[in-house]
């Protein structure tokens, strides 16, 4: 393969107008071509193969001369990807709207990703998978029900269920809400938390849990 500032300039002058800079790497045999973090096109041998979604697909395939990228040693993440060649790039009036088109709906899916996250309980500081899945089984299933639930409450909720419920438990869904890591809480801080807890699964009908040291 030719090094990288090789081909830069053949790249540059076709996407640079259209989306401005670009980031170019090696991709396996082919050289892999960025925007925004989003892997869109690929080329190799003065082929551009760009990326489809359902908007752009049925377009690109008319083109004659198009094909599929169909290399099991390109990887997983080169499906839909169909070659178009560069002279015809430089002369299609529809290039440009069909890399817009597949960029903006990448971000459009990351952006959903990432408002999913913010709501996934695992999200929340100290807390992972096992932990929401503990919470879904006292039917707190978000970040919102969660705080509306609060944690101790959640916590006489997770002991009313079965679950051990230890103090460093607690501490994490204390932690969570006041997104403050476990690690720094004092010693103070966390005999008021087993105080807390105790007197919570008192009020709950329930015995203290904890041993707290005069």
């Amino acid at each position: 393969m030719q090094p990288v500032h090789q081909i830069r300039q053949t790249v540059n002058e076709i996407f640079n107008p259209i989306i401005g800079d670009i980031r170019i790497k090696t991709y396996f045999s082919y050289y892999g071509i960025f925007s925004d973090g989003f892997m869109f096109a690929l080329y190799k041998d003065d082929h551009i193969y760009l990326r489809t979604n359902q908007e752009t697909s049925a377009d690109i395939q008319a083109v004659k001369g198009v094909f599929v990228l169909d290399d099991p040693k390109a990887g997983i993440h080169t499906k839909n990807f169909y070659a178009l060649p560069i002279s015809y790039i430089l002369s299609s009036t529809q290039f440009p709207a069909w890399v817009t088109s597949i960029l903006d709906e990448l971000r459009q899916e990351r952006t959903r990703k990432e408002e999913k996250l913010k709501t996934q309980i695992r999200s929340l500081t100290n807390l992972n998978m096992k932990i929401e899945r503990i919470l879904k089984r006292i039917n707190i299933h978000n970040v919102d029900e969660f705080k509306q639930k609060g944690y101790l409450a959640t916590f006489v909720d997770i002991i009313k269920q079965g679950d051990e419920g230890s103090d460093l438990l607690l501490y994490k869904l204390h932690g969570a809400l006041e997104q403050k890591s476990v690690y720094s809480l004092t010693p103070e801080e966390k005999i008021s938390l087993l105080q807390e807890a105790n007197q919570a699964l008192y009020d709950a009908g329930l015995r203290h849990r904890f041993h707290i040291p005069d």
